[in-house]
């Protein structure tokens, strides 16, 4: 008999740990494991705000908004809107003569992305087509503000810049 050890093999001498390519059978799964986890803590901490909860009610709902719409256009109605820095909103209205203004105008306004920064508020008419009430701390970026009563709606669409300026 031969007793004369066979050679090593130095491939099998390495310990798993510091073979590449078990790290990549076990590093790439092991990575996905955690970017899902995060993926999942993410959407579970901000939900998508722009999605309604019942939106076949919304739908069947577009109809009479729609009705609306078309009334101020009807009415010529259009507004410009300035934001000065105290915070005082102005809308002044322009329509065709002998429109009725309300006396107060309710506004909603609501910023393009972020559904937990819209708000509402109440104008008062100052005479002529123009209403001014206080807005205070808009963050800059694209909003919609949306002006109606129970016959029409005229929605326009602003961007504040980072001085709070329209």
């Amino acid at each position: 008999m031969n007793d004369t050890p066979l050679p090593r093999n130095p491939r099998l001498a390495t310990r798993w740990h510091q073979e590449p390519l078990a790290w990549l059978v076990f590093g790439l799964p092991a990575v996905v494991v955690v970017a899902s986890l995060v993926t999942l803590y993410i959407a579970m901490d901000r939900p998508d705000s722009l999605v309604v909860d019942d939106y076949y009610k919304k739908g069947l709902e577009i109809n009479k908004v729609l009705a609306r719409e078309d009334a101020a256009k009807a009415a010529g109605l259009d507004f410009r809107a300035e934001l000065a820095a105290d915070g005082v909103l102005t809308l002044r209205f322009v329509a065709q003569p002998g429109f009725a203004w309300p006396a107060t105008l309710d506004v909603q306004v609501n910023h393009a992305t972020e559904g937990g920064r819209d708000r509402s508020l109440q104008l008062a008419h100052g005479g002529d087509g123009v209403y001014v009430g206080k807005l205070a701390g808009l963050a800059a970026g694209p909003w919609y503000l949306d002006a109606s009563t129970p016959t029409w709606r005229v929605v326009k669409r602003v961007t504040v810049d980072t001085e709070g300026k329209l």
